[in-house]
């Protein structure tokens, strides 16, 4: 198009020209009636054209250089993949807080399909969020909120990372979230840090994680959406807000992360088949909440025939164990005053150690009292146990637990 335009300017520029000089001599005179300087100063004239075309057009249609417009175009792509992504996140968000209507639900669907995520578009359709999208409670955005980037840290963010990770360790949660909250205004948040600041926001939040610690997971799953703690984290939240299909889904998806081999695989198929269940029942946090309030008091005894083998100073752990789900206690309690007996306790959902496996939700649990020398949670040989007879929750009975054996 170019040059046929260029073509049709010249003839008209030329006849505008020469017509009026040849216009009034013979025809058989025209041959000669050009000086012989004139093609020269035409190709002259198009030789400087193509220079300026070359130097100010795009010279890439010439095939000089056709990078520029392959880049150009990438970057209109990315720009509308960008566009699409927080547009997808901001529906999301608006789901996951309650609002939408059917339509949204339809849309969010078709807005996966056309990003490739045949699966969420599936879960859309059924109303349910996939567990990296934004959930109920998410945090609105502040500077830990940003998108997440998963950079190189610095010797000050190495520091700032380490002191968190002391800090959590010796269960100083508050000095942790400080500094999580200094590394993430630098923009150096990995995605293990996320799922830590998440972790640890949640224990100061009541051990929920609702709110913040939502956020943090969503940032932790951008980053890297096959981490573990993340998705474990992703699934208890989902439990916890009643998003049992999606919990369920979560929980199959850290399976496979895993591998059949990991310690924590029983763990995981007992809460993925809880929430499939629950899924499949209907089930509301509220009805199963209803089994009980949660609560277990009661005292720890020691048999006579153990009384005097048993030496002061050892720590007693009193632990909630759920009959119907196996895995980590409902509850656990300990004290290291055990100089006297019986000893008095009391569990609660406050002593839960995952958000999801409450004692309130437990259903039948039995409580197991064990000394330990060592001041270590797991059992060991030597230790004194005793088991009570299966119980639900908040039935208002005191129980007595009796340490009657020595673990082999």
């Amino acid at each position: 198009m170019f040059y046929f335009i260029a073509g049709v300017l010249g003839t008209i520029a030329v006849l505008f020209v020469v017509y009026p000089w040849l216009s009034g001599r013979p025809r058989d005179e025209l041959r000669t009636a050009l000086p012989a300087w004139v093609p020269w100063i035409g190709g002259g004239a198009l030789a400087v054209v193509l220079a300026l075309y070359v130097a100010l057009g795009t010279p890439q249609l010439l095939g000089r250089d056709s990078t520029p417009v392959a880049s150009t175009s990438g970057a209109a792509s990315a720009k509308t993949a960008a566009s699409m992504d927080s547009a997808v996140q901001g529906l999301e968000r608006r789901l996951a807080n309650g609002g939408g209507s059917d339509g949204d639900w339809e849309l969010l669907a078709k807005s996966y399909e056309f990003l490739g995520r045949s699966d969420d578009a599936a879960l859309a359709r059924q109303k349910q969020l996939p567990p990296e999208a934004g959930v109920s409670g998410a945090a609105p955005a502040d500077a830990t909120a940003a998108t997440p980037v998963a950079a190189p840290l610095s010797a000050q963010g190495a520091q700032l990372l380490a002191a968190a990770n002391a800090a959590r360790n010796r269960r100083d949660y508050a000095a942790a979230r400080d500094q999580y909250e200094k590394l993430a205004a630098r923009n150096e948040m990995n995605a293990d840090a996320w799922a830590d600041f998440a972790d640890v926001t949640a224990t100061l939040n009541g051990r929920s994680l609702q709110g913040k610690p939502a956020q943090y997971l969503a940032n932790a799953l951008r980053l890297d959406p096959r981490h573990p703690k993340a998705l474990w984290l992703q699934a208890s939240l989902q439990h916890e807000s009643g998003q049992y299909p999606a919990a369920a889904l979560t929980w199959q998806r850290l399976a496979s992360v895993l591998g059949a081999d990991s310690p924590d695989a029983k763990v995981v198929a007992a809460n993925l088949a809880e929430d499939q269940r629950l899924a499949g029942n209907g089930a509301s946090p509220g009805a199963v909440a209803a089994i009980g309030n949660g609560t277990v008091q009661g005292e720890v005894d020691v048999a006579p025939a153990l009384r005097n083998k048993i030496p002061a100073g050892l720590t007693l752990f009193v632990v909630a164990k759920s009959v119907d789900s196996p895995g980590p206690p409902v509850a656990i309690w300990q004290t290291s005053t055990t100089a006297s007996w019986p000893i008095a306790f009391k569990l609660d959902d406050s002593q839960a150690m995952l958000p999801m496996r409450k004692l309130s939700t437990a259903g039948f649990v039995t409580i197991e009292a064990r000394t330990s020398r060592t001041g270590q949670a797991m059992p060991a040989p030597g230790d004194f146990q005793g088991v009570s007879a299966r119980l639900v929750p908040g039935s208002g009975a005191r129980i007595r637990v009796v340490i009657e054996k020595i673990i082999g």
